[in-house]
């Protein structure tokens, strides 16, 4: 009997150190992962940056500015003006949730870092556009600031390395809200 006891003994001595050194060992190679991992996010985080924006900035110029600029939303038909509005608002929701993950995007990589603040400040200005399109009341001001803050925010990721291309996003993707 004394004999089992101290092979039990032993036994959980020896479980508890084997796992005391795996716990040890395994610490860096979690932190060695979690850091793969961070850059593995920051690499990719450039690619979707650019996809979120292009999606974005096209939208709202395909959809919003450019009918604005030639009058869709005062002239025409009760019926067109009505699809025109309809067609500018999700195009803000739209443009407002993937300019919120273009931001996500540029947080995660130092290269994007620069773009933070101007992206902030065009999701700010683009709840004033959604809030706008919604009431029917899209002004010249408006408009031009944010055009002018998307050719900003254009060039500047020109500058970082990162250009954006724009593409209008598909009817099943506005109505869905996301690519």
């Amino acid at each position: 009997m004394h004999r089992t006891k101290l092979i039990a003994l032993a036994l959980a001595a020896t479980i508890a150190v084997a796992s005391a050194a795996a716990g040890a060992h395994g610490a860096p190679a979690a932190g060695s992962a979690a850091a793969a991992s961070t850059v593995r996010a920051s690499a990719l985080s450039v690619p979707k940056f650019s996809f979120h924006a292009g999606l974005a900035f096209g939208a709202f110029h395909h959809f919003i500015y450019l009918p604005f600029k030639a009058g869709k939303f005062t002239s025409g038909s009760f019926l067109s003006k009505i699809k025109n509005y309809v067609e500018a608002g999700a195009a803000a929701v739209f443009v407002f949730h993937e300019t919120k993950l273009a931001l996500q995007d540029a947080q995660q990589n130092s290269v994007l870092k620069t773009l933070v603040a101007p992206l902030t400040n065009v999701i700010a200005l683009l709840n004033t556009v959604v809030s706008k399109v919604k009431g029917h009341s899209l002004d010249a001001a408006t408009m031009s600031t944010a055009e002018t803050q998307v050719g900003s925010i254009e060039s500047l990721a020109k500058g970082a390395g990162s250009p954006i291309s724009e593409a209008i996003p598909t009817a099943k993707q506005l109505l869905a809200g996301s690519a």
